[in-house]
């Protein structure tokens, strides 16, 4: 049962009544808890080693992938472990390929351990391995910021970095699907967060409610790819987009 689930668990089973702030407050601390404001995060196995004897293009894949030869182990701010295991095929870049003009080279030495463990869990090629869909999206690509900055990115970076995954990415068990947005659209999303970043020098939080507002953008753009969606809905707070406690506790509990 991961972190949010416990959270989320533990604000339906309070009380039968909406949450107090207190609740609320809680839960939006979990998500400023990673490697920049906890600096305790660590590899094993590090730094990466891969097969370059055994070479693997996937279509429509600018780089090369090999295979891990030896399980890279990443425990996060939280204390959580993520797995890039013996054979893993990894890239060594995870970016979108039409954020690569945007964010940057992506596979620099220091993206390396940080690339594959998010390969893990939802790159191309691991469609059969154990980590694959290991836990929600919003989850394995937050590990992937942290894994960077573990890695050495520095923390402008290593954001822009999760916005090219957080906007771009794969996504899994989700309601909706930003694929089918034009690319034009979604790399001027890009750019803009970019800008965010690096105008603003934003909290991990904040950084994801300026990427929902983002989202809520290109809906409102895009109607005939989201019929379903309202994106001018208004938070109960007045605010725009989701809130923090939305955003982490949009699941289904476990218990």
């Amino acid at each position: 049962m991961t972190r949010y689930k416990m959270a989320a668990g533990l604000l339906l089973a309070l009380t039968a009544c909406a949450p107090t702030m207190q609740d609320v407050n809680e839960v939006r601390t979990l998500s400023d808890v990673n490697c920049t404001t906890r600096p305790t995060c660590s590899y094993e196995n590090s730094p990466l080693q891969v097969d370059r004897s055994r070479p693997v293009t996937l279509p429509r894949r600018p780089y090369t992938f090999y295979p891990v030869v030896e399980t890279l182990h990443f425990r996060d701010a939280q204390n959580r472990e993520w797995l890039a295991p013996s054979g893993t095929l990894t890239d060594g870049a995870s970016i979108p390929a039409i954020f690569v003009s945007i964010v940057g080279n992506p596979t620099a030495p220091e993206y390396v351990n940080a690339g594959a463990v998010h390969d893990a869990y939802c790159g191309v090629g691991n469609e059969g391995g154990a980590m694959y869909h290991n836990g929600r999206w919003q989850d394995v690509h937050r590990m992937f910021y942290d894994a960077l900055v573990a890695g050495g990115t520095a923390k402008p970076r290593a954001q822009v970095m999760f916005a090219a995954v957080w906007l771009g990415g794969p996504r899994w068990n989700h309601y909706y699907s930003m694929a089918a947005v034009p690319p034009p659209a979604m790399q001027q999303a890009m750019r803009d967060a970019k800008s965010y970043v690096e105008k603003n020098d934003p909290t991990f939080p904040e950084l994801i409610l300026y990427l929902e507002r983002l989202e809520k953008r290109i809906i409102r753009q895009y109607p005939n790819i989201f019929p379903s969606l309202n994106p001018d809905n208004e938070r109960p707070d007045g605010g725009e987009g989701r809130s923090e406690q939305d955003i982490e506790i949009d699941f289904e509990p476990e218990f």
